[in-house]
This record gives structure tokens, C-alpha cells and sequence, in this order.
């Protein structure tokens, strides 16, 4: 009885864990990649400070952030998962410019706007709000 009662608990866990995460996932009205490589001198000295910033205006978690790492093949490769997972590969794919931010609606996939890592962050955080204010 003590075993079945071990099961049961370790599959309500695995639910409760997985519908939980799933919910995580799902809150995102925003999706946002960014484009950088490790050459790109936009990228290199305005990439930690721009981050900064648009993490910090996305308080309620409504942008969910996809890097794109542009630097070679390999990281071309690896990013392409996270491209296709969230259904951005295809929009993506041609977009090739380092340093910047593109703003997708999660549900739809299109393109709401975008932002380069180098304009003041008072214009980084008015592009969170204009991207999540719909």
C-alpha cells in the first residue's frame, strides 16, 4: 500500500511540475529574439546594458526573450532549435542584422516591431511597453 501511495504521489508531482511549467511557458504574450554574434561591436558594447534593460521593464514576465546567436554555424545550428520550437524559424531565417531586437506577438507570430541593442534605454523600455501594450 506504502508503494502505491509513493507511485501515486510521484505521478501527481510530475503533473502538478509539468502543468505548472506549461503555464510558465504559456504567459508569454511577447516573443522577443535577439540577434547577436560575438564580432558584432553594436552587440559587444551595448548588448549587456541593452538586456538590462529590456529585462528590467518586463516585470510581469509578458516578453519572453529568444537569443538568436549569429556568430557561426554552430551557433546558427543550436539557436535554430529554439527558433523552431517557438515557431520564429521561418521569420527568422533572412534575418541576419546583429544587435537587434524583434518583437513577435506569441500567438500570432507576426512581427510587432523591432529595436536596435543601441538606442538609450529609456527607448528600450518604451519598446517593451509599446510591444506588450496590445
Amino acid at each position: 500500500m506504502l508503494h502505491k501511495k509513493s507511485i501515486l504521489t510521484s505521478i501527481l508531482m510530475l503533473v502538478l511540475f509539468t502543468t505548472s511549467a506549461m503555464a510558465q511557458c504559456s504567459q508569454a504574450d511577447v516573443l522577443a529574439v535577439v540577434n547577436k554574434a560575438d564580432w558584432c561591436p553594436v552587440c559587444e558594447n551595448n548588448g549587456e546594458r541593452a538586456m538590462k534593460a529590456l529585462k528590467s521593464s518586463n516585470e510581469d514576465g509578458a516578453i519572453k526573450f529568444i537569443g538568436n546567436d549569429l556568430t557561426n554555424d554552430e551557433t546558427k545550428k543550436k539557436t535554430t532549435a529554439k527558433l523552431k520550437e517557438h515557431g520564429l524559424y521561418e521569420k527568422m531565417k533572412s534575418e541576419n542584422s546583429t544587435g537587434v531586437v524583434y518583437f513577435f506577438d506569441a500567438s500570432s507570430k507576426e512581427l510587432i516591431s523591432t529595436i536596435s541593442v543601441k538606442k538609450s534605454n529609456k527607448k528600450l523600455t518604451a519598446a517593451v511597453r509599446s510591444a506588450t501594450s496590445d
